[in-house]
């Protein structure tokens, strides 16, 4: 066997090893963090906020932008669509749902979140009615703001968000003060 042949076979060997690493321990692994991601992306408590910085838009107008961020928000799966009443500055975001299809808990938090999301990164939105298939919620940019205790646009940075927002839906009975407080309904 020529000094060639064995460089060839030799090439072989690494490259077939390589693959069976790449696809049998690396590609596995790289999906598994990837679904985790996905999967902490639907509960607030583990969504990641700071990737909603590039949806931040001065207009509820930019419908592109608006259906992004809440295409990025918990309950992404159930959308339906959008509606925006540009009179009353409100977003209504459609859900192919039931709200009993949720724990009461569950669903209060995941509004009150997506919510203040919304009036964070938006600027003029003072609305944001979420139309479920039973039911209708009507969420205030004013209520969320008193609720919250500050101006919402400071908390665009990470660590006020956590302070002011992701702190106070952590417990049961904060998430039922803070959905009485800012559903307008």
């Amino acid at each position: 066997m020529t000094r060639k042949n064995k460089w060839i076979i030799a090439l072989f060997i690494i490259g077939t090893f390589g693959v069976i690493v790449v696809e049998g321990v690396v590609n596995p692994r790289i999906e598994a963090k990837q679904a985790q991601y996905e999967a902490d992306q639907q509960d607030p408590l583990t969504h990641d906020f700071a990737a909603l910085a590039k949806y931040r838009s001065a207009y509820m107008g930019d419908f592109s932008n608006l259906s992004h961020l809440n295409q990025a928000l918990p309950l992404n799966g159930q959308l339906n669509g959008y509606q925006l009443v540009p009179e009353t500055f409100t977003a209504q975001i459609n859900y192919r749902m039931n709200t009993s299809e949720m724990k009461p808990e569950e669903l209060e938090r995941i509004l009150v979140y997506n919510a203040a999301a919304n009036f964070v990164w938006i600027d003029n939105l003072e609305h944001v009615l979420y139309s479920f298939e039973d039911v209708q919620y009507t969420l205030s940019r004013e209520a969320a703001q008193q609720w919250a205790g500050t101006e919402l646009k400071t908390l665009q940075e990470p660590g006020e968000w956590d302070i002011s927002v992701h702190k106070k839906l952590v417990e049961p009975m904060q998430v039922k003060a803070a959905f009485s407080q800012i559903v307008d309904n």
